[in-house]
């Protein structure tokens, strides 16, 4: 599935992305279950295009928003997003308990907070968010990565596949 939307908020500038994975070159066995079962494995893309300043819970609730909309009009969409962990946060909190944590765990902790709060405040149920740590090692000097699947509870099992293909292709 192919979509995207932007929100512009006084100097901040953000583009969202869904954009289809290619299953081609997933394991035969998750290809065939992916494709007998027509379910669209989707990226979601989270992008600040400009601005420096905080996001706001508005900006975070109309992402998710966004994204509810899709999903609830996809019933066999299964949407994977990996955590940046790379690019700063502008003018995180220096003063906070999460000052030394790394920006890709920080942003799984608020992606996870968003859409469970997103969950309750929308009743709805038979929708999972699935986050995955990878612990990596580089030179000896260990970090993480962080990945989330957000998916209907009848396909928890497809999800569980491509959870385990992650971790076998990263080597743990």
């Amino acid at each position: 599935m192919e979509a995207s939307y932007s929100i512009v908020q006084k100097d901040n500038e953000y583009r969202i992305l869904l954009t289809s994975v290619s299953i081609e070159v997933l394991p035969e066995r998750i290809y065939n279950v992916l494709t007998s079962r027509k379910i669209d494995v989707s990226e979601l893309i989270i992008e600040r295009i400009s601005g420096e300043s905080t996001t706001t819970q508005d900006v975070l609730h109309d992402i998710t928003g966004w994204v509810a909309e899709l999903f609830a009009s996809n019933p066999n969409l299964i949407i994977y997003y990996s955590c940046d962990d790379m690019t700063p946060i502008p003018s995180r909190n220096k003063n906070s308990e999460n000052k030394n944590m790394p920006v890709n765990e920080y942003r799984s902790r608020l992606f996870t907070h968003i859409f469970d709060s997103y969950m309750a405040s929308h009743q709805v149920s038979g929708v999972i968010n699935t986050p995955i740590q990878l612990d990596n090692y580089d030179n000896g000097i260990g970090y993480s990565l962080f990945f989330h699947f957000i998916a209907r509870e009848i396909h928890n099992d497809i999800v569980e596949m491509l959870k385990e293909d992650i971790k076998g292709v990263s080597g743990k």
